[in-house]
């Protein structure tokens, strides 16, 4: 049987990396696919996209180039509302289309605040690092005090935080056909918000599953199998 492609979008400020837990975890008959959005992990010389059109302009072209058919997408925290942007980008013509959106770490879109009252792209240093610690994802004493790594980290989450105030600013109201499943940390910034809005997203079936953990459980190797179990229920026909 050929393995189902999972397309995988990471966090704001996180690279493909944060997926190394599940990629191990998943079983042969799903086929891994991390991606990195330009400016960001092995594509770090690029320009950095900045809004979700470009952002999902980019993902649809690494897809459909490489995987014509059906395909599901995996999205974290912003990766979720890039996942929705690229499966209606996908539903817009072509060979390849998304038939299951898994929705991880993140407030359901219509019902989802601004990550800030000020764009994220004018933002100083200081600022950007206290929106991503309000949205889940502190950065770590060693890179806000390093030089090289504190200027490097500021502004690749301005250009995330930006791509996620664009998404909420323009593209909130996106519907896609796909199957949809949201995912969320039972200790998660966002497990207290109306998970259940996430349906007004998808005009297929959604469900909402709470998985032990923060905003990362995904990276805890328990979370990360469990995790794998759900994506292949749902994925592979006769998975246990």
């Amino acid at each position: 049987m050929t393995p189902r492609p999972l397309i995988m979008l990471p966090h704001a400020g996180g690279t493909s990396t944060v997926f190394d837990p599940l990629c191990a975890a998943l079983p042969s008959g799903v086929l891994p696919v991390p991606l990195e959005l330009p400016g960001r992990g092995r594509r770090w010389r690029e320009t950095a996209a900045t809004t979700v059109d470009e952002a999902a302009d980019d993902l649809a072209d690494q897809v459909t180039a490489a995987f014509p058919g059906e395909v599901a997408v995996f999205g974290h925290s912003l990766g979720a509302y890039l996942g929705v942007a690229l499966a209606a980008r996908l539903a817009d013509g072509g060979t390849t289309r998304c038939t299951t959106l898994f929705a991880s770490a993140n407030a359901a879109p219509s019902s989802a605040e601004l990550p800030s009252e000020v764009p994220p792209l004018l933002t100083t240093d200081d600022e950007i690092f206290a929106i991503a610690e309000r949205s889940g994802g502190a950065v770590p004493p060693q890179i806000r005090e390093h030089p090289q790594l504190r200027g490097r980290a500021a502004d690749l989450l301005r250009a995330d935080f930006a791509i996620g105030d664009s998404f909420l600013r323009k593209r909130r109201e996106t519907v896609t056909a796909a199957d949809l499943v949201v995912i969320c940390g039972t200790e998660d910034v966002f497990a207290g918000t109306p998970l259940d809005d996430w349906r007004h997203s998808s005009r297929a079936g959604t469900e909402v599953i709470r998985l032990p953990g923060g905003h990362f459980y995904l990276e805890q190797p328990e979370q990360a199998a469990a995790l794998a179990d759900l994506i292949a229920a749902r994925l592979l026909p006769h998975a246990p």
